[in-house]
């Protein structure tokens, strides 16, 4: 608080308070105020009778009357000079008022109590500023040091008293004030727009970032997509909007890049051949492949790297959804399907058709779902030779799965022909049981020779049909008479036999053919050999169905009641015309090559 005079109330401001031009007004008004109570000289130098004070006697009266008497009345004498005592005495007090308020006044005109201060604010804008001051009166005090700057920060002037002028403390010394041009306010920038990974080194572009006015740093580029930290620090001259002059970390994105996912497949089949497959999936990055079914009774996945492998369980149809995760780079694609028709047998093979038949075989699996002996029925349907087969139900029957591999292949399985309400019969034509000069019949050769082994007879070529095709049979055979579906699967099956005959037993007789409908030879029906050449059992083996110990004895297919001698393909090779048989009982036998005898060939799927 500042002090305050004894007599008059006057204020007088502290060493550490600004001038006040107020302050100084307010003291001259009350200084006005006593100087107008208090005497003033006249030209003439003395005090003006209007300020002279009041005092206790009658100028016109009781002074002049003392003076009358004054030689009259000796007493009067002290009265009067006590008087003029008084107003001499009240004379020179109003000198030394005067004079006082005088050098008063004097002194308050020419003492500066504050030093000037800057008015207002400057901020920073690139260019060359000078403040304006308060209480700054320059007739009073001279303005030194820097009056001027351009850049932001804190400036030092100077200000001197002139002539008489003089701080309150009584001194002329330059005063030092400081002033100041503030930073220039600016926003933080952020990033502008977005980035998406490319697999490159890539920069933010910002909004609001200017090189004069703030340095970058921290993260300012990136490859991978992900958040990253930049820096921003302000220059000397600006500062952010918040008033800070601190270093701001500012956050900005490299976002993942669209994923793709593609299959191999959309759509797969599976069966007995195929129980399985796989789909191979093509995506961009690394994100995990996963893979559900829509069914897995019906089909089952299992997911190895790039690769998805798809099992059949049972018929039906299911879809397989296929999924990628999203990676680091990557965002997750959308999923993609592939539909799954699985077609498996079932064990009655009765219920199964002659394509899913073959698809087991081929497989190698027929005998995980089937048993030999099981049947399926065909019908035979057209001239055979002589003979004409009238939409005749039969059944075929498993006679082996694989049978003798190594000679006659492998993922075949060998049937039979047939069976009529569960009895073993044989085709037979209208002179079964005859010998028959002419062709058409179901004789081995109608000349009644065993030349050229049962490669050359005349019921493996235009009965049976082996000089065609399942695809393009021979008009007026077996093969032609088959059904379609049957013959669409059949396969050749390597067959070893006596291909010379004429009644040698010479090893090197035995060779083979491929064949698709094919007799037994004797050897496949017994598993022993009684007739025929002896080196083929060297490279034949006994059907499964037979070595079980199943009837050999067939019947006649237009009358089962009726025992029918069944052709084998071997010849006897102790004779020229003579062919072996399986006899009206199921056990060997043999007859001449001309007679018309039942027939009970094989194939294989």
């Amino acid at each position: 608080m500042p002090n305050k005079t004894a007599y008059y109330d006057l204020t007088k401001p502290l060493a550490s308070e600004f001038y006040d031009v107020e302050v100084q007004n307010e003291n001259m008004d009350k200084i006005d105020a006593q100087l107008k109570n208090r005497a003033e000289l006249g030209e003439d130098g003395k005090i003006l009778p209007e300020q002279m004070p009041d005092m206790d006697y009658d100028l016109a009266g009781t002074a002049e009357n003392k003076v009358n008497t004054h030689n009259e009345n000796q007493s009067a004498h002290p009265y009067l000079l006590e008087q003029i005592q008084t107003c001499m005495t009240a004379t020179q007090n109003a000198q030394d008022a005067a004079d006082a308020a005088l050098e008063a006044v004097s002194e308050l005109l020419y003492i500066i109590n504050v030093a000037p201060t800057q008015n207002g604010t400057l901020t920073y804008n690139g260019q060359s500023q000078s403040p304006s001051w308060n209480s700054y009166n320059p007739e009073a005090l001279t303005l030194g040091g820097v009056i001027s700057g351009t850049d932001a920060g804190e400036y030092q002037a100077t200000f001197t008293p002139k002539g008489q002028y003089k701080w309150s403390d009584g001194t002329q010394d330059p005063k030092q004030v400081t002033w100041r041009i503030d930073r220039a306010f600016m926003v933080v920038p952020f990033q502008s727009g977005s980035l998406t990974y490319t697999g490159s080194l890539q920069s933010p572009t910002w909004t609001g970032y200017d090189s004069g006015k703030m340095t970058l740093g921290g993260d300012t580029t990136g490859t991978n997509a992900g958040s990253y930290n930049a820096t921003f620090t302000p220059g000397a001259n600006y500062k952010w909007n918040d008033g800070t002059t601190d270093i701001k970390t500012v956050p900005w994105t490299i976002g993942k890049a669209a994923g793709s996912l593609t299959l191999g497949k959309s759509s797969m089949t599976l069966n007995a051949s195929k129980m399985s497959d796989t789909i191979t999936v093509t995506r961009i990055g690394n994100g995990t492949i996963s893979a559900v079914s829509s069914s897995d009774s019906v089909a089952t996945v299992q997911v190895s790297g790039d690769t998805i492998t798809v099992t059949a369980k049972a018929k039906g149809n299911a879809i397989i959804t296929v999924s990628v995760a999203a990676d680091a780079n990557y965002a997750a694609p959308a999923n993609k399907t592939c539909s799954v028709t699985v077609t498996l047998p079932t064990s009655t093979l009765e219920d199964n058709d002659w394509a899913m038949i073959s698809q087991v075989s081929n497989s190698g699996k027929g005998s995980s779902y089937w048993a030999v002996g099981d049947t399926k029925t065909i019908t035979i349907n057209g001239e055979v030779g002589n003979f004409t087969f009238s939409n005749l139900s039969i059944a075929v029957f498993i006679i082996g799965f694989n049978h003798n591999s190594r000679w006659e292949g492998t993922n075949k399985i060998h049937f039979q022909i047939g069976k009529i309400s569960g009895r073993l019969v044989g085709l037979c034509d209208s002179s079964h049981g005859k010998m028959i000069s002419s062709t058409g019949y179901f004789s081995m050769n109608s000349n009644g020779t065993n030349s050229g082994g049962g490669e050359n007879s005349q019921m493996r070529t235009t009965v049976l049909g082996n000089g065609g095709s399942p695809t393009s049979p021979t008009s007026n055979t077996l093969m032609a008479a088959l059904p379609s579906d049957l013959r669409a699967v059949m396969k050749s099956v390597t067959k070893y036999s006596d291909n010379t005959g004429d009644g040698s037993d010479t090893a090197s007789y035995v060779t083979a053919t491929t064949d698709y409908l094919f007799l037994l030879a004797e050897f496949e029906y017994h598993g022993t050999r009684s007739y025929a050449n002896s080196a083929e059992q060297n490279y034949q083996a006994q059907y499964d169905y037979y070595k079980a110990g199943n009837s050999k004895r067939h019947y006649r297919h237009n009358s089962t009641a009726a025992g029918a001698a069944t052709w084998c393909r071997s010849v006897h090779a102790d004779y020229s015309d003579i062919f072996c048989l399986v006899g009206t009982g199921g056990t060997g036998g043999y007859s001449n090559a001309a007679y018309s005898w039942a027939m009970a060939p094989g194939f294989a799927v």
